[in-house]
Parts: C-alpha cells; structure tokens; sequence
C-alpha cells in the first residue's frame, strides 16, 4: 500500500533471524524454490513490520523476497471502504477482500510465474490501481494480513497471538481512521472471525514477538 509506514526495530529483526533460522531446517532458501510465506494476525498486531524484517534479514543473507499486503486487495478503496463499514457493520468481513485474486498470485509465482499484476492501494488518493510486479530473481513471497490463512497455499504460516486490546498504542500510530466505538467494533468483528487461525500456523509469535512454540 503505498504511503504505509513502517518502523523496524531491533526486537523485530531479532525474531525475524530466528524465524529464518527455523526456515531454513524447512526449506532450500534459493531461487530454484519458491516459496511462500503468510503472516496473519489482528490490527495493529505487527504482521506488517514482521514481513518486512524477514525481509531485510534475507536480504543481509543474499536471498531475494518480496512482500505483498492484504491490504492491496480490498475490492474498495480504502476510505470509500471505512464509509462502507459505517452503512452497516455487516460489511465487515472476509467478503471485503478479493482473495481469488491473492490466491492466483501466490500459486503463479510458486509455479515460476515471472510477472504477476497486482492490485495497489493508495490510502491518500483513496484509489485502487495494478502494478506489474518482475519475481523471476525472488525466492520467497511474504503475505501478510488479516484474513490471509484463509488462503491454502502456503508452505509456511506465522501467527502473531496479539488482539485488538494488547495492540491499542500500534493502532493509534498506523490506523488511518479515527479511535472510536465503531472502531473498536470492527475490530472485534474482526477479532471473532481468525481467533482460531493460529489453530493452522506452524509458528507462533506472542505479545512481546517471541516465538511461542520454538520446538520447531
């Protein structure tokens, strides 16, 4: 999403190299494997800044990554979508997003794809347009989002176990609409809807971005 912030800071880059560490037991880290990586949590629950650590972290290590946000794929544009919400909270939900699309573009780019056109979102503009984003030099696709672990294809999934209530400071910094009761709404409509996500994710981060089961 284009005017998105992110700050990374030592503690996120510190897990994002165990999170590596574990991958590589999992995987060949190289160009003749793709791979494809889903962060999921709640808003304002780090999914964003843990994406772009493993990220930078691979980088360090020569292994080219890209990062590709849920947010990118609402089918409205952002502010048109807030008031949408604000009609009537039953538009909250999986149904906001085009996940068929997220789909398509995570199988293309396993099965070598070399470009894949995506959606982009620009909050200010409030508008949706493509991009054509070149993979043939990446080895791995990190996705991260709300919903994204409704999505089956995945080789790995990370869940971060902080809800809406531990992650109040983070949102009052990065969500782009106001604190209100009807925020605090969405976000339990949201809550109720991927608690059990972390049911299916291979790793777990807690509050502090530990890593919970590190039996792995």
């Amino acid at each position: 999403m284009i005017g998105d912030i992110i700050e990374l800071k030592d503690k996120h880059l510190a897990t994002a190299k165990e999170i590596i560490e574990i991958l590589k037991k999992r995987f060949p880290l190289c160009k003749q494997k793709k791979i494809a990586i889903g962060i999921a949590g709640e808003s304002g629950s780090g999914k964003s800044v843990t994406a772009f650590a493993i990220q930078k972290i691979l980088e360090q290590e020569n292994i080219k990554s890209f990062v590709v946000q849920m947010d990118d794929y609402f089918k409205l544009p952002p502010k048109t979508n807030h008031e949408n919400r604000q009609q009537s909270l039953n538009n909250v939900g999986i149904h906001e997003v085009d996940l068929d699309t997220l789909s398509r573009n995570i199988k293309d780019f396993k099965n070598k794809v070399a470009e894949l056109e995506k959606p982009l979102v620009n909050y200010e503009a409030n508008s949706v347009s493509n991009e054509i984003v070149d993979t043939s030099e990446y080895s791995m696709m990190i996705v991260e989002g709300t919903y994204v672990f409704e999505i089956e294809s995945f080789d790995f999934k990370i869940f971060i176990d902080r809800d809406y209530k531990d992650t109040f400071r983070n949102r009052m910094n990065r969500n782009r609409d106001e604190q209100s009761d009807f925020i605090e709404r969405v976000l339990e409509i949201e809550h109720q809807i991927i608690r059990n996500f972390k049911n299916s994710a291979d790793l777990i981060l807690g509050k502090n971005y530990e890593l919970l089961n590190t039996d792995l």
